[in-house]
């Protein structure tokens, strides 16, 4: 782990995600993109392909990067056990007030988390709360991959092909957020049973 002791325009967070394989990648950008083709030009570029991700559990934000907490989520992590699972993503939305977001979803409308996703989320939620790593509050889990921010306009909510995730695996993410911009680290990767 590189840059623990962080300069004060520095803002550290940690973060429980899913990062899509290649083949996933490819359709969400797909998906982006044609649904950027039937609206007005949007200001931007979508999420970069290397911050695409689903959010499991979010730890918090921190000037500089408790090792504690990094300690703990490691291990608690690696107490899960729990199976992989194929993931679709068909739903596409718009989340936020002020700032309007992109993004893709699970299910049918309303969306909802499948049954082994939400296992996950909850499974390692308990290891969390097992070693004694504290989860901000949060609202109820819904699961998504965000396209695009500050888009220029809404999306309205609506299917779309669906985008096929084989997940084999969760990782744990540091993010790094400077003037000069955003970036992630993976601090562990943790793999799922594979499915019989």
């Amino acid at each position: 782990m590189d840059d623990l002791f962080a300069a004060p325009d520095e803002h550290h967070s940690l973060f429980f995600a899913l990062l899509p394989d290649p083949a996933a990648v490819a359709g969400i950008q797909a998906t982006r993109q044609a649904l950027e083709a039937a609206l007005p030009p949007q200001k931007g570029a979508g999420v970069p392909e290397a911050r695409l991700h689903l959010t499991l559990h979010w730890l918090g934000e921190w000037s500089q990067l408790p090792e504690a907490v990094v300690d703990g989520a490691r291990a608690a992590a690696a107490a899960v056990h729990a199976p992989g699972f194929t993931l679709r993503l068909d739903h596409a939305a718009c989340f936020g007030h002020g700032e309007a977001i992109w993004v893709l979803q699970p299910g049918e409308h309303p969306p909802a988390a499948p049954d082994a996703l939400s296992g996950l989320q909850r499974a390692l939620a308990a290891s969390l709360a097992r070693h004694r790593v504290r989860l901000p509050a949060s609202p109820a889990f819904a699961p998504h991959v965000t396209l695009r921010r500050r888009a220029t306009c809404r999306l309205a909510a609506q299917p779309v092909p669906p985008v096929v995730w084989e997940v084999e695996a969760f990782c744990l993410l540091h993010s790094r957020r400077t003037p000069a911009g955003t970036r992630y680290t993976v601090l562990g990767r943790w793999p799922l049973a594979p499915v019989r």
